[in-house]
């Protein structure tokens, strides 16, 4: 029997309170390193690969500098035994999750400030967005499509035509 499914994980996403359970650890995104793979960063600073499971694909997105809630419960075996992936990635931490967790004391102190800057530096580039912004948002002008003859052009064309 399957477990999950899209409307399930939908369900959890939506949920605003959030504990960690043993083994699992909050890491941020360092780079993306191609299919399901991704390289994290955890609370002392340390840099390891995770798995991005399939049944998150097309369902939820990630990108640099986002927070996962990972689950490293085989870390330590993967790393004796010569892998190099050692977590598996259990939920991604939307914006408002991300701000709940760092009221809490669950949220490790390595990501406070960087946090803190990265919503500033968010925040900022949205108003400066909205500022710039125009009906033609930095694009040239249209050129007439030549391939198509306008009809009101053939009309004009036509009755020159006749009067001379």
């Amino acid at each position: 029997m399957k477990g999950g499914g899209r409307k399930n994980l939908k369900r959890a996403i939506e949920e605003d309170n959030f504990t960690l359970e043993q083994g699992q650890s909050i890491m941020q995104v360092v780079d993306l390193r191609g299919s399901n793979l991704i390289q994290v960063m955890d609370a002392k600073g340390e840099n390891s690969l995770a798995i991005f499971p399939a049944k998150f694909q097309k369902s939820m997105w990630i990108k640099r500098g986002n927070f996962v809630v990972v689950d490293e419960s085989g870390r330590e075996e993967a790393v004796e035994s010569g892998r190099k992936v050692g977590c598996v990635v259990t939920k991604v931490l939307y914006f408002d999750q991300v701000r709940v967790l760092q009221k809490s004391a669950e949220w490790p102190e390595i990501f406070k400030s960087i946090a803190v800057e990265s919503s500033k530096q968010d925040i900022v580039s949205q108003i400066e967005e909205d500022e710039n912004s125009s009906d033609d948002d930095g694009l040239p002008p249209l050129e007439a499509n030549t391939n198509r003859v306008n009809p009101f052009q053939m009309e004009t064309e036509s009755d020159s035509d006749t009067d001379s």
